[in-house]
């Protein structure tokens, strides 16, 4: 486990200043994870990330592996300074993120990792959990009644005042 002073911690995470490896896939292989795996760096803050499908801002999913304080995302920056301390010696932890419309209610599913060597199986079993994804009941039924209201609205007419 590596631990760092936590001002050095909170400048990078504010800054976003460490090290961030981006690449775009079409589906998910074993490649993806020797891909993630090679450009991730177990001794300081860094974040190796694959986009399949354009990632989750296109409806696809982002998965990436981070070594960081918290289990949180590293682009949570405020509220990686309110649980910082300047001061205090901080470890860090490795984290496999993968990020879905399909895989929670929040579209994150994080997992601390003591080390890199079943990688490949954690990120298909998230795979399992996004292909077998249901949708809530309620969120579905929100969905109808909203196209419901927004079939029924009528249009406002532009009334003049005398």
């Amino acid at each position: 486990m590596v631990e760092i002073l936590g001002q050095t911690i909170l400048d990078q995470i504010i800054d976003q200043s460490y090290p961030l490896t981006s690449f775009p896939t079409d589906s998910y292989t074993q490649a993806v994870a020797d891909t993630l795996e090679s450009n991730f760096d177990p001794a300081k803050i860094n974040r190796s990330e694959v986009k399949i499908n354009g990632g989750i801002e296109n409806d696809g999913q982002t998965i990436s592996l981070e070594l960081a304080p918290y289990a949180l995302p590293l682009r949570y920056i405020n509220e990686y300074k309110k649980l910082i301390h300047p001061d205090a010696q901080v470890p860090l932890f490795q984290y496999l993120i993968f990020e879905s419309n399909k895989i929670s209610r929040s579209k994150l599913k994080i997992i601390q990792l003591d080390d890199l060597s079943g990688l490949d199986q954690q990120i298909q079993a998230d795979y399992e959990i996004e292909k077998n994804w249901v949708e809530p009941e309620e969120a579905a039924e929100e969905k109808a009644e909203d196209k419901k209201k927004a079939a029924t609205k009528k249009p406002v007419k532009n009334v003049k005042k005398k």
